[in-house]
């Protein structure tokens, strides 16, 4: 009787191969990884095949773009929270395979962390992120979350810059954001948070949200403090946190739109000093721009912009071709806006 010749487990297979994909994309790969590897490839047709069905898997991961990933997230996140569920150990190493290349291989971060899972973007970058409860949230420029899933809770910490939120309703777990020295609270709504230097901003598009103090630090304020001093924002209104209080006004239909239009890779102005529009636009990119005349910044504007470095180029081009400007470059990224010569 011949040699009997046995096809590996398939399932076995899937796993050295995601174990093999993990430890080739780290940092700190050796020369002697490498060595194992191709003994690992050389040892079965099979390995070579379930390798390479792995890595145009994460290749198309990473052409389908952010959203994708995103998606891929909520995947993840659903596994980390559903750990009376055991995966198939195959599959647990895929997914840590793919997270460790995602952070090692995307231009926006992705870390998949005990705690939390981040999600940063770059100057002029925006992402769309799918949560596994069905809410997504938008993040724009130059902006960082840090999101806390669990059975009992769902929490997202703005660290900086601004996203939108669309919640899915879900009364026995409320959503929470934290921003700055406020906590915002929602069961199922649409909402925008703005973390800006003179404080935080909060606009609603849809539903209801409450603003509450956030002194008491990291984790959500108790039902007392909760009842004690929430502040109600609803659909098309928006709140400045000054201090310990919070300034809500309406918005009309028009206002409303322009506060959101970042989502739509645009800002629109209307009659806007011209020192707030440079101070919107510049974090769209890295170029620096200052206006050297006090008048100068108090002009009116109006207009639509994109939201990139092609924005804020369009306004200087704008400036020196309607209004006369005088831009002045100093060096790559430094740029001076003044008066007309006369």
């Amino acid at each position: 009787m011949g040699e009997v010749h046995r096809l590996p487990d398939p399932e076995v297979t899937e796993r050295e191969a995601s174990d093999w994909f993990a430890r080739m994309n780290a940092d700190d790969v050796t020369a002697d990884d490498r060595a194992r590897f191709d003994a690992w490839l050389a040892a079965h047709p099979c390995n070579v095949k379930a390798y390479a069905e792995l890595e145009a898997t994460w290749k198309e991961l990473v052409r389908t773009g952010p959203l994708v990933r995103a998606v891929y997230f909520g995947q993840v996140m659903n596994a980390a929270s559903a750990r009376s569920a055991r995966a198939p150990r195959w599959l647990a190493g895929a997914l840590a395979a793919t997270v460790a290349a995602i952070v090692l291989s995307v231009s926006w971060s992705f870390y998949k962390q005990q705690a939390d899972t981040r999600f940063q973007t770059a100057i002029g970058e925006q992402v769309a992120v799918m949560l596994p409860d069905g809410s997504s949230l938008n993040l724009n420029t130059n902006s960082q979350v840090d999101v806390e899933y669990s059975q009992r809770s769902r929490v997202i910490h703005l660290e900086r810059g601004e996203a939108y939120f669309n919640v899915a309703h879900d009364a026995h777990r409320p959503f929470w954001v934290h921003a700055g020295n406020r906590w915002v609270r929602a069961v199922g709504t649409a909402f925008n948070v703005y973390v800006r230097p003179a404080g935080v901003q909060v606009t609603v598009s849809e539903g209801t949200v409450n603003v509450v103090d956030a002194t008491g630090g990291k984790s959500p304020p108790s039902d007392a403090a909760y009842a004690k001093s929430a502040a109600a924002v609803t659909a098309g209104e928006q709140a400045d946190a000054q201090g310990n209080a919070d300034v809500i006004r309406a918005l009309n239909a028009a206002e409303l739109n322009r506060s959101l239009a970042w989502r739509n890779k645009s800002l629109y102005f209307h009659d806007e000093p011209l020192g707030n529009v440079v101070n919107e636009l510049m974090r769209y990119t890295r170029l620096q721009i200052e206006v050297v005349d006090d008048s100068l910044r108090q002009l009116p504007v109006g207009g639509t912009f994109q939201t990139s470095p092609e924005g804020a180029e369009a306004l200087l081009k704008m400036l020196e071709d309607g209004f006369g400007a005088q831009v002045r470059r100093h060096g790559a990224d430094h740029v001076y806006i003044e008066a007309p010569a006369e």
